[in-house]
């Protein structure tokens, strides 16, 4: 049997131009959920989520580039993005205000994620590298290899593994050794056949979600 999906709301001319990424997360104080987008039209946009509607609540001004990655803190009322030119940009959701860049070098922050316990931000790049930033100090701590390929996408499961989605259909599990700099890699390869660009895990990681093209 075939399950049936409908488009449960849809929000029109929600950004100028495409949309890059997106992040769902919960605020816990308002007892709501957030939505963080990303988009080329260089903006990161806020959108409170209620009665099954997008609300907008900030829109915020700073990247200079498009915005390729969005993430939510699993803990703070914070936000990260990065974007093509070359930073990574903390926000306060409560109040829309930017908190802190990081000059994260060019196409070094393609993709990133916010740690379990949101003290740190890895972030994928371009030569297959992985970079841990502290949250708090704004600084590159340390970097892990995944041995040369590019990282189109990064998130933590299971509190302290990285799955990493690589160029050329690749998925790599790594565990990160905190404070080391160093990790050990282990492969996945071959999962699918088609060319996936993103994924969105359920709530308790038990199932993945790939997105792409055929």
């Amino acid at each position: 049997m075939t399950n049936q999906y409908s488009i449960l709301f849809k929000q029109e001319q929600a950004h100028d131009d495409a949309i890059w990424s997106v992040a769902w997360g919960t605020n816990k104080k308002e007892n709501t959920e957030t939505v963080v987008t990303g988009s080329l039209d260089d903006l990161v946009k806020v959108w409170k989520w209620c009665d099954e509607r997008l609300d907008l609540q900030w829109s915020l001004e700073g990247h200079q580039l498009g915005v390729v990655s969005v993430d939510i803190s699993h803990t703070l009322p914070i936000a990260a993005s990065s974007s093509l030119d070359a930073h990574i940009r903390l926000w306060d959701l409560e109040n829309g205000k930017q908190i802190k860049s990081i000059d994260a070098g060019p196409v070094d922050a393609w993709t990133l994620a916010f740690s379990p316990d949101s003290q740190y931000l890895a972030t994928g790049t371009h030569v297959g590298k992985v970079n841990i930033f502290g949250v708090e100090s704004g600084k590159k701590e340390y970097s892990l290899d995944t041995r040369g390929k590019f990282i189109l996408s990064i998130a933590y499961v299971r509190k302290l593994c990285l799955l990493l989605l690589l160029s050329g259909c690749v998925c790599r599990l790594l565990w990160p050794l905190a404070q080391t700099g160093q990790g050990s890699l282990g492969a996945a390869a071959g999962l699918w056949r088609l060319p996936a660009a993103r994924w969105a895990w359920s709530p308790q990681e038990a199932r993945l979600c790939l997105m792409g093209k055929a």
